[in-house]
């Protein structure tokens, strides 16, 4: 069987490119909230006093909020709320679902979580700096206890479904965690110098096929596949670069050339059944497929983050909605054709929104703020 019969059978980032770490936002996040500890321990050296009358009242009231009349339905950074969706968020340390359970976070990742995973019914993954300054996952049961603690090399990637995350460690093993366990299997890969997971297709309770990517190669390095039981080999040489796979695996979103300014990568849409490209450019550099991989999300992720997000038709690449003007946070498809986007405005104004295919999105929650030098907003989607 060819690599591409393998990836159409069983099989968000940004190319790096080189032999080393890819920075991902979560890196970025969890720096900046280890900036911010830092200035307010040295704000709480010098100015004690004032903190010990300020901070009761700043409790009570949240960032801009009137402790008078503490409304529910305006929230702060410090009430979470139950989205109108049937999609879990993060908020403030707190994994929320609409008129379902609220999961506290254990002790410190209440405080430094910046991403997230489901797994399965009762496990969750999360994503936080680490205590050396490195990444790391914690995997959290359903009474928000930890379970384990896992070390990263980079980002995470999870199914749509919630029933398998995969990353890879320090040591640049593979680990596939799938519902049902608490411990990952580690798959080893030789000397293909991997950096970063970028999808997972198939069954991985049975057999599923995880993209990873490399440093070996030109520019954009490349993408091994590699097998639940092992089994590693080369990626399709017209998409150097995977960056997301349809669920079924007929589709890959990839890359295959660095443009002309060194900036922006080239790639789009490969239609594993064609053998080429059915549509590209070098406008965006993230890739979402919906559920049922008939659409997919796409956006420039750089600096901060994207500015916009289009849903477009996976096969024709024809935008079919899009919302622009603010910084996008982080993204989930809610259902097949409803996309979930987490948007924070110039003046730190921060708001969930839904984007369907007809009519202008949708506020789902508002009433947050993300402050000036947090990367991180108090309301997260999670990996899918």
């Amino acid at each position: 069987m060819s690599t591409e019969e393998r990836l159409g059978r069983t099989l968000h980032e940004h190319a790096d490119g080189v032999d080393g770490r890819p920075l991902t936002l979560g890196d970025v996040r969890g720096r900046a909230r280890q900036i911010r500890r830092r200035r307010a321990a040295a704000a709480a050296g010098g100015l004690a006093l004032v903190a010990a009358v300020a901070l009761p009242v700043a409790l009570l009231s949240g960032a801009g909020g009137d402790s008078s009349d503490p409304d529910p339905a305006k929230p702060s950074p410090t009430r979470a709320v139950d989205p109108n969706t049937g999609v879990p968020t993060l908020q403030d340390g707190v994994i929320i679902y609409a008129d379902g359970p609220r999961i506290p976070l254990p002790g410190e990742l209440r405080q430094t979580a910046d991403g997230f995973a489901v797994l399965g019914t009762d496990r969750y993954v999360v994503t936080s700096p680490a205590p050396d300054g490195e990444r790391e996952a914690t995997l959290v049961d359903e009474a928000g206890r930890q379970v384990d603690r896992f070390p990263l090399y980079s980002g995470i990637t999870a199914t749509p479904d919630g029933t398998s995350v995969a990353w890879i460690a320090p040591d640049r093993t593979l680990h596939l965690l799938v519902a049902g366990s608490d411990a990952p299997s580690i798959i080893a890969l030789g000397d293909v110098r991997p950096t970063q997971t970028t999808a997972i297709t198939g069954d991985c309770a049975d057999v599923c096929t995880v993209a990873v990517r490399t440093a070996r190669g030109g520019d954009l390095g490349g993408t091994v596949v590699v097998t639940s039981d092992g089994d590693v080999t080369t990626g399709p040489a017209g998409v150097p670069a995977v960056a997301a796979v349809s669920p079924n695996g007929s589709l890959i979103a990839g890359f295959d050339s660095v443009d002309e300014d060194g900036i922006h990568v080239c790639g789009g849409m490969y239609d594993v059944g064609v053998g080429d490209y059915v549509w590209d450019g070098c406008e965006h550099n993230v890739f979402q497929f919906s559920p049922d991989g008939a659409l997919v999300a796409t956006s420039f992720g750089e600096g901060l983050g994207p500015t916009a997000v289009r849903i477009r038709d996976a096969r024709s690449g024809a935008t079919i909605a899009e919302l622009g003007g603010s910084r996008i946070a982080s993204t989930a498809w809610e259902d097949a054709t409803h996309l979930l986007v987490v948007v924070v405005e110039d003046d730190g104004s921060t708001s969930l929104q839904r984007i369907g295919l007809d009519g202008p999105p949708e506020t789902v929650l508002d009433g947050f703020t993300t402050s000036g030098d947090d990367l991180s907003p108090p309301i997260i989607l999670p990996f899918t």
